[in-house]
This record gives structure tokens, sequence and C-alpha cells, in this order.
């Protein structure tokens, strides 16, 4: 579940005009790699430091996994949930800027409640999921590894440094054909 604080002014204009059309994963991970950024185990933190976004690991409730938020100057600020576990992090870096990419222009914080978790979640909330799992788990390269090793979800939490849950949901998404990326 997200808690939305509605935007009152674009967000375009503080964007590199390269980032402004960039909303799916698969074109983020293109553009990612024109930073060198690492592509897998994908460079979270070294993509959002190029990309001007401010990381805070901090302490949170620990039904709050991350939030994603503008400051005082209006700069977006990515804070996540120091207590909770590397790879858990990882995935909420992603599902923030699954925020981020998609729904910059429809508010200005979301703040993020147990993910995947929940029975309760809207559509904001499903398509940041699938998109942290795109980005951390891109369907070619996911599609590539699954022939060669196998759907068992722990080598591809291993491999792609996800949480065995993130690893699971995203090859039943692929199998499924639940989302396009």
């Amino acid at each position: 579940m997200a808690i939305l604080k509605r935007k009152v002014s674009s967000s375009s204009a503080f964007l590199p005009v390269d980032m402004m059309d960039l909303n799916n994963p698969q074109d983020v991970i293109e553009y990612a790699l024109t930073l060198n950024v690492k592509p897998i185990p994908f460079d979270l933190d070294d993509f959002i430091n190029k990309i001007g976004i401010e990381l805070r690991r901090i302490v949170m409730a620990d039904d709050i996994s991350g939030k994603l938020q503008k400051n005082d100057k209006g700069k977006w600020v990515i804070s996540v949930n120091s207590l909770h576990h590397q790879k858990r992090q990882r995935f909420t870096l992603a599902h923030e800027l699954g925020h981020y990419f998609l729904h910059r222009n429809r508010a200005i914080e979301f703040i993020d409640k147990a993910l995947y978790r929940s029975s309760q979640m809207d559509s904001m909330e499903y398509e940041a999921n699938n998109f942290a799992g795109a980005l951390l788990m891109p369907k070619k390269t996911l599609t590539e590894f699954i022939k060669m090793e196998g759907t068992n979800a722990e080598i591809i939490s291993d491999y792609f440094d996800v949480s065995v849950l993130a690893a699971k949901i995203r090859v039943e998404t692929l199998q499924r054909k639940l989302y396009e990326y």
C-alpha cells in the first residue's frame, strides 16, 4: 500500500533530456548502460547517484520499506529502511525507481508499506513492483538464465542478488506473461 501526496508542478523540468522519456525497465537498463552502471546484479546505488537522486538508508518503522519524495529544494530523494535485509532493500530501491520513472508526475511522495505482502495493492504499487522485478531481473537475461540453470528461485536469487520471493514472483510473472518487460 502506498501513501501518496499529490504534486502541484511538473517534475520533468529538472530531468536531463535523455531521461524524460524513460518509462519502462528495459529503457532504464539501456540508459544505465550508457552511464557504465553494472547491469547484473544491477548496481542500484551507482545508478541512483548518477541520475541525481539522493539516496538515504535510514531507520523506519518495520512496516515501511521505503519512500520516494521531493525534498524542500524540489530534488527527488529515495529513502530505504536500513533495518531490512540487504536483498529487500535492493528490491525497495528498484521499486522506488519504478515510482520515479512511472509515477513522478502523479505525486510528490510515495510511502511504501509491505511490498508484495499486501492483498490491497493498488495499480501504482503493482506497476512499481513489476518494474522493480524487471529492472533487477531483466526478461532476456532471466530467460537465458532459466534455459541454462532452471527455475530454482534460490539460484536465481543468488545470481541477481534479489530475495527468493522476488525471484519466484518474477519467474511466475514471466511464465504467465503478466508483464511485457
